[in-house]
C-alpha cells in the first residue's frame, strides 16, 4: 500500500474508535443499561484490551546467529527459528551461548523505548523453541545464567525496568523445546510427550512467581492435548490471577484470540483478539542482513496496523527483535519513535473501538410488530482452535440487528423456530436493556419485557450468556426474531 493512501485511512480509522462501557450483568428483575453490542468480558481481559498496545521482545541466542549461519545468510523460515532452518546440531547450536555476552543490553533504555513508543506493557521472549531458558530456572542449565558471559537475568532486569516507569510486563513462552526433546518440524505442530511436562509446569511456576505482577502470558505452538492446555492455564490463573492467557495455549482455553502473524483483523471480528506484529513481516528475531529503509513509510504502515486493530475493539503487539549484543536496531528505534511522536499527536487513536450496529432497521410493522428473519441480521465472528495452529475454525460470536419503532411499545422477543444446545444460555440485548436466558428457560419461552423507545433505532444483539471461551460459537439457529407488543403478545397466547 503506498504512504498516501495510508494516510488517507488513518483518520478514517481513528473516527471509528470510541471509549467503551464495561457491560454489568442484569439482576433478573430490572434490565441493565449497557452497551449492547460489546461483550461482557471478565475484568482483567477487560483491562488488558484496555492497555491496547505492546512492543514484543524476541532475543535470545539467535539474536546472535543474526540470521547467518557458516558465514552464509539462513533465507528460508523466521531467523529465530535458523536452529531448525539450518539444521544446526544440538552441540553446535549450544556454543553459539559462549560468546553471547550482550555487552549493550540496557532494561532502562529498552523500556524507555516502549513508553516513548507510546507501548503500555513489554512481553519479551522467555524461552523460545529452541528451548534456550532467558531467565535464571533451576529446571536446567540450559539458561542465559549459567551458560552465558553475560551471565544475568533479563526478566528480572527487565520486569524491574517496567515497574519503575509503569510499565506492564509480560512473557513469551514457547510450549516447543527442541533442547527438551521435540524434532524440528517446520510447522511446530509437535505434540507434548508426558515427560516434558514436568519441564513445562517448573519453568512456568518460576515465570509467575519470580518477577512480580505479569500482564500477559503468550503461549507459542506446538499440539497440546485439552489436558495440558488447561493444566498449564491453571498454573498462571492460580499464581497471576489478573494475567490473560493468550489463545495459543490453544484448545480453546485461553483469554482471547491471536490472529495470524502480522494479520490484519478481518471484517466483522469481535474482540477480545491481539494482532502480533513485526516491524518486518520476514523475521521476529534479528536479521543482520534484513533490508532496512524508508523509516517513515514503515512507520505509517505499523501506525495503520495499530489503528486498525484498536478501531476494531482488539490489541495490538509490534515486535523488536534486538541484535546479540542487546542493543536495539537503529532502525526500529527510529520506526518506533517515530509512532510514539505520532500518537502523541494523535492519542485519541489509541481508544479501544466500539462495534457499530447495521446500518439499515428494521421498522415495526403497523400493529407494533417487528420481525428480523435470519438473513437479515448481521454476524459477528471470532476464531477457535483446537489443538495447534493449522486447526483454527471460524465461529460466530454474536447476532445483532437494528430496530425501530414510531411510538414507545413494551415488546417481549421470541424465536421462530428456534435451535440450540440443549446447554447454551444467551444474552439478549435490546437498546441497552439486558435479558440471560433461565437455566430452565427454552427458546419457545419469551425473553423480555423490553422498551422500546419512541422513535428511535435501538441495537438488538444475542450473544451467549457465559461463554466459557470468548469465540465459542453461538450454536443458534432459527426462522426469524420477532418483537411483539406485550398487549398483543397477551393477546395471542392460547
Amino acid at each position: 500500500m503506498r504512504p498516501k493512501l495510508i494516510l488517507v485511512l488513518i483518520p478514517l480509522f481513528i473516527a471509528l474508535a470510541a471509549s467503551t462501557v464495561a457491560a454489568q450483568k442484569a439482576p433478573s428483575s430490572q434490565p441493565a443499561a449497557v452497551d449492547p453490542v460489546q461483550p461482557a468480558l471478565a475484568p482483567n481481559i477487560e483491562a488488558w484490551r484496555q492497555l491496547g498496545f505492546g512492543m514484543f521482545i524476541h532475543w535470545g541466542l539467535y539474536s546472535e546467529l543474526g540470521g547467518v549461519w557458516q558465514g552464509k545468510p539462513v533465507t528460508k523460515g523466521y531467523s529465530e527459528q535458523i536452529q531448525s532452518f539450518a539444521n544446526i546440531a544440538r552441540a553446535d547450536y549450544a556454543r553459539v551461548a559462549e560468546r553471547f555476552d550482550a555487552a549493550k543490553f540496557d532494561a532502562d533504555a529498552i523500556c524507555a523505548l516502549a513508553r516513548d513508543a507510546g507501548a503500555r506493557y513489554i512481553l519479551v521472549t522467555s524461552k523460545h523453541h529452541d528451548g534456550f531458558a532467558m531467565f535464571d530456572t533451576k529446571s536446567t542449565d540450559y539458561n542465559i545464567v549459567k551458560r552465558t558471559p553475560f551471565g544475568k537475568d533479563p526478566l528480572k532486569l527487565l520486569s524491574t525496568a517496567c515497574r519503575k516507569i509503569g510499565l506492564g510486563f509480560g512473557v513469551y513462552f514457547s510450549l516447543v523445546d527442541w533442547h527438551a526433546g521435540h524434532a524440528f518440524d517446520p510447522d511446530n505442530n509437535n505434540p507434548i510427550p508426558a515427560s516434558m511436562e514436568p519441564l513445562i509446569e517448573q519453568q512456568l511456576r518460576e515465570l509467575m512467581t519470580n518477577y512480580g505482577t505479569i500482564t500477559e502470558v503468550w503461549f507459542d505452538m506446538s499440539s497440546p492435548t485439552p489436558e495440558q492446555s488447561r493444566k498449564f492455564a491453571a498454573i498462571v490463573r492460580e499464581l497471576q490471577p489478573q494475567a490473560v492467557i493468550n489463545g495459543r495455549i490453544w484448545n480453546n482455553v485461553g483469554d482471547f484470540v491471536t490472529l495470524g502473524d502480522n494479520e490484519a483483523p478481518p471484517p466483522g471480528l469481535q474482540p477480545p483478539f491481539e494482532v502480533p506484529a513485526s516491524i518486518y513481516h520476514d523475521t521476529w528475531g534479528y536479521r543482520s542482513w534484513q533490508k532496512r529503509e524508508d523509516a517513515e513509510g514503515k512507520t505509517r504502515e505499523l501506525v495503520h496496523g495499530l489503528v486498525e486493530a484498536r478501531a476494531h475493539g482488539g490489541s495490538y503487539l509490534l515486535n523488536i527483535g534486538p541484535m546479540g549484543d542487546g542493543s536495539v536496531v537503529p532502525f526500529e528505534a527510529q520506526v518506533l519513535r517515530g509512532i510514539g511522536a505520532w500518537l502523541r499527536a494523535h492519542p485519541q487513536a489509541l481508544d479501544v473501538g466500539a462495534a457499530t450496529m447495521p446500518s439499515k432497521a428494521v421498522v415495526a410493522a403497523p400493529n407494533g410488530s417487528i420481525r428480523i428473519a435470519r438473513g437479515e441480521w448481521s454476524a459477528g465472528t471470532s476464531f477457535g482452535f483446537r489443538n495447534g495452529y493449522s486447526t483454527q475454525y471460524q465461529t460466530t460470536v454474536v447476532l445483532s440487528a437494528a430496530v425501530s419503532s414510531p411510538t414507545a411499545r413494551t415488546v417481549m422477543l421470541h424465536f421462530e423456530g428456534g435451535r440450540s444446545p440443549a446447554s447454551a444460555r444467551y444474552r439478549v440485548a435490546v437498546g441497552g436493556q439486558v435479558r440471560d436466558q433461565g437455566e430452565a428457560q427454552g427458546l419457545s419461552t419469551d425473553f423480555g419485557p423490553f422498551t422500546l423507545p419512541a422513535a428511535q433505532t435501538v441495537a438488538l444483539t444475542i450473544r451467549l450468556a457465559r461463554p466459557a471461551f470468548p469465540a465459542d460459537d453461538l450454536g443458534l439457529d432459527f426462522d426469524a426474531v420477532q418483537l411483539l407488543p406485550v398487549s398483543t403478545r397477551k393477546e395471542s397466547t392460547p
